[in-house]
């Protein structure tokens, strides 16, 4: 079996002659062998170099060092030459060259080569990383995708179910999946750790599994033309977000914690049934923001004020835990506080335009806000109804729009 992984060859003797080598991974062929006198010989073949070069292993070993080897990266220094061989690749390739060096594998013991990392034809094999299917005849059905994928297209073939089998591309970066006939996530689609982009647009997803919130290397989601009615408070948790894509969904509103999202920077949702903004608008910052197509709801009855009607609620036990811990800026964990305040802190918090914080308490009212403010470009209205939480009476008389006293 072939063992093609990335390598890069560094030379320790460069810098003391003021140069430098190549930094880059280049994908190569590694092959470990043992000869008759026990002596086991590394070679390394690359598709510029066929020839390759031959490493003795045995007593040659300087330093191993494979603090990240469960990440599939392993680097090894030899005496003679003083080169260091940066590997980065499979996880368990990585470990069983580790192994076989080491000498905690006996796989070649027996003067052959290992079975695992046989490469007698000599040959680099480049990993396919990309792949585009256009067409059902294109589909893998008998055969599975391969693991080394980092970009994966889907797009127009009519996909009912999302295939439980892209779940296994630990190495998946893009997923397209857009032009299909999909209406359900699986709630295990975070499992894709290095995810960072996904289109999911044109499709007919009613739903935004919770547990994607864990898919915190996202940056751009493409969830437009679908059938979502709302967008869970949670999506907060998706910290590195920078394109976020709703347009011509049935969503009525949109979550307050989406002011948690400081990297978000281009925000459209058009075509929907947003009547009113929440008040945590007002903290983004913005590139682009695209609202053209809702029935946004106009302020034109003057509301007359009556304190004695204005009641404040008296905040919970929760709600004050939450407001000290944002208040103090406390740092906490599972461990530390119970995970239903954790889920309270990042999904309930509102703040008053004045500033003050307001978990649980507080008076609802009504307000515009300019989206000129917040970015930077403005598709559709430019003043839209916003919903507000204000700390008392004194602020409602401030903000809340069109009060008569």
């Amino acid at each position: 079996m072939q063992l093609n992984c990335k390598v890069n060859v560094v030379n320790r003797l460069l810098p003391s002659a003021g140069q430098s080598g190549p930094s880059r991974l280049v994908w190569s062929n590694v092959t470990l062998t043992e000869n008759k006198a026990s002596v086991i010989e590394l070679s390394l073949a690359t598709s510029r170099n066929k020839t390759g070069m031959k490493y003795k292993v045995t007593n040659n070993i300087e330093q191993i060092f494979s603090k990240f080897v469960s990440q599939g990266k392993l680097t090894l220094r030899f005496r003679q030459p003083a080169h260091d061989l940066c590997l980065s690749g499979e996880v368990r390739h990585m470990e069983k060259i580790l192994a076989i060096i080491k000498g905690e594998d006996s796989q070649l013991k027996k003067g052959t080569l290992c079975p695992l990392l046989s490469n007698r034809a000599n040959k680099v094999v480049i990993p396919k990383t990309k792949l585009n299917i256009l067409s059902r005849a294109d589909y893998p059905v008998t055969t599975s995708f391969p693991d080394t994928l980092t970009s994966l297209k889907i797009s127009g073939i009519a996909l009912k179910k999302f295939d439980r089998r892209l779940l296994h591309l630990k190495a998946l970066e893009v997923l397209d999946l857009s032009s299909n006939q999909i209406s359900i996530l699986p709630e295990s689609i975070h499992t894709l750790a290095k995810l960072k982009q996904l289109h999911l647009n044109h499709n007919e997803i009613k739903v935004l599994p919770s547990t994607f919130v864990n898919s915190t290397r996202v940056i751009c989601l493409d969830i437009s033309h679908n059938q979502l009615v709302m967008i869970p408070s949670c999506i907060s948790r998706v910290s590195g977000l920078q394109i976020l894509k709703l347009d011509h969904n049935k969503l009525r509103s949109l979550p307050s914690t989406i002011s948690k999202l400081r990297s978000l920077r281009t925000l459209t949702v058009s075509s929907n049934e947003i009547r009113t903004l929440p008040e945590s608008f007002q903290t983004l910052a913005l590139d682009h923001i695209d609202v053209f197509g809702n029935p946004f709801e106009k302020i034109e009855q003057e509301i007359a004020l009556n304190p004695e009607s204005l009641n404040l609620k008296v905040p919970t036990l929760r709600a004050i835990s939450a407001k000290s811990t944002i208040k103090f800026k406390l740092k906490y964990s599972e461990e530390d506080i119970p995970a239903t305040l954790i889920t309270y802190l990042h999904e309930s918090s509102t703040t008053c335009p004045c500033g003050k914080l307001c978990i649980d308490d507080g008076l609802p009212a009504e307000g515009e806000i300019n989206l000129l403010k917040v970015s930077g470009s403005v598709t559709g209205d430019k003043i839209v109804p916003m919903k507000m939480t204000l700390c008392t009476i004194a602020c409602f008389q401030r903000f809340s729009s069109k009060v008569v006293s």
